[in-house]
């Protein structure tokens, strides 16, 4: 499959070149990228281009950080219904896991990893190895530029990670990294990651808003199921993901949803590896265990937008999927 990324989602690049007095349309067309691409939503560009375009872009600049200034002209809005629902989340937690699910959308050859490490939590970055052989120190340095922007811009007070590890080695303008994550820098890391402390993550967000969030979240998977429609796991889950806050739909409604028979779609599942109910407790386990560090949401609110009729029968779940009560792991989530 080639990797595509959302040709609206590079006009930070664009806005970046120009910042770095660097000619933007030259860059673009140099790499075979259409600038008239990025005013039309749906349209995409093969991500090998995007990448020959940050390799001109590095010739023409002689500043070996220039990445790092993606933070100084990005705004939310550049990523569309992502960046609303993210700016409407109830924490950080919940925010960066929602760019975590949705983040294909923007680009499909990367991923996001958010996990619990100890007394911080990590966030890290996966890449498809086909697209990315290496990710360039300016490509690097821009990611995680325009994630810690978009945290600060959230959390409404200053916001410094715990620590930052880099895939790509020292360079000689290494302070300006401190200088910009006020934390420790690790270069030539396995991982590219930022841990940032738990309570960081769970401090209630001033601008959070719960209907906002879930209305955007509706919009992303729709997108995310048109995107991946040639993935028949993928398409049953968002479909799945779209119907549980009516209720648990059945195995006849997915199978319509996505203009097969019950029984095709069964077959087709069984030849994956895999069952209509199974996919069903995945997407359940995976939302609530986003949902439940978001204190903006009872513990009613989760049982109904997982589709469940009673607060008891999504605690016995609960307590099947992670071997404790919802009460519980909110309590661990909040310390």
């Amino acid at each position: 499959m080639i990797a595509t990324s959302l040709a609206s989602a590079a006009r930070p690049f664009w806005r970046l070149l120009e910042h770095c007095h660097i000619d933007a349309e030259r860059v673009f067309r140099e790499a075979g990228l259409d600038p008239a691409l990025m005013d039309k939503p749906r349209e995409r560009y093969r991500v090998e281009q995007r990448t020959a375009a940050w390799v001109k872009a590095a010739e023409l600049t002689d500043d070996p950080c220039f990445g790092l200034r993606m933070a100084e002209v990005l705004t939310p809005t550049d990523l569309h219904a992502l960046g609303y629902a993210f700016l409407a989340s109830g924490t950080l937690r919940t925010a960066l896991g929602r760019l975590s699910r949705y983040v294909q959308i923007i680009n499909d050859a990367i991923g996001f990893r958010l996990e619990d490490a100890g007394d911080r939590v990590a966030f890290s970055l996966t890449a498809e190895p086909a697209a990315y052989p290496s990710l360039l120190l300016a490509q690097e340095d821009s990611l995680w530029a325009w994630i810690m922007a978009l945290c600060r811009t959230v959390y409404g007070q200053p916001l410094d990670p715990v620590e930052v590890w880099l895939l790509h080695p020292e360079v000689d303008c290494q302070g300006r990294y401190v200088g910009f994550f006020r934390a420790p820098v690790r270069f030539g890391s396995e991982t590219s990651a930022i841990f940032l402390a738990h309570a960081d993550l769970n401090r209630p967000l001033p601008a959070s808003n719960r209907e906002l969030a879930l209305a955007n979240d509706r919009i992303l998977t729709e997108f995310l199921n048109k995107l991946r429609k040639d993935d028949l796991v993928s398409r049953v889950k968002t479909e799945i993901m779209a119907g549980l806050p009516s209720g648990s739909p059945t195995e006849e409604d997915i199978a319509k949803a996505v203009c097969l028979s019950a029984r095709t779609l069964n077959r087709k599942l069984a030849a994956l590896g895999t069952s209509y109910f199974q996919l069903l407790e995945t997407v359940r386990r995976e939302l609530a265990l986003q949902y439940i560090a978001d204190p903006a949401l009872s513990l009613n609110d989760v049982s109904f937008l997982l589709g469940f009729s009673e607060q008891s029968t999504f605690s016995r779940a609960f307590r099947r999927w992670t071997g404790q009560a919802p009460s519980a792991a909110r309590e661990r989530a909040a310390a």
